[in-house]
């Protein structure tokens, strides 16, 4: 018996509208809530989502959930279709995000490329054409 999936995964902002433009307008990733003073909430896939938290509110004391104890920037590797990859450079450009790395997956790993930027608010945002950790 194991876990089969991962459900959520949560990255942190002191400003979720900025966290909100960017991973809904630049990413594209469906929104199906507003935003809250807690989160944002955005649908990666049927089943699994990304929550960004604003740590000011996710760490009060009495909430229903125990704090997640993370403060800072975290970072997030998203699977991309590698005949989209220089659409992605051109659509970060459109949107005055800066790239701050590219790299070339070879050695140890599938061929592939990533592209990263950061959000707003600091989070390491990875995207990613090969499946790296296959091997």
């Amino acid at each position: 018996m194991q876990p089969h999936a991962v459900l959520e995964t949560v990255l942190y902002a002191n400003d979720l509208e900025q966290a909100a433009w960017f991973y809904h307008k630049v990413l594209g990733l469906e929104m199906p809530r507003e935003v809250t003073d807690l989160a944002a909430l955005f649908r990666i896939n049927a089943q699994q989502v990304l929550l960004v938290f604003d740590p000011s509110v996710s760490d009060q004391p009495g909430r229903a959930v125990p704090s997640h104890g993370a403060r800072g920037p975290g970072h997030i590797a998203l699977r991309i279709d590698p005949e989209h990859y220089d659409a992605w450079i051109r659509r970060f450009s459109e949107f005055g995000v800066a790239i701050e790395q590219e790299v070339e997956w070879s050695a140890h790993t599938d061929p592939g490329r990533s592209i990263y930027v950061r959000d707003p608010t600091g989070n390491s945002v990875e995207l990613i054409t090969a499946d790296i950790w296959r091997k």
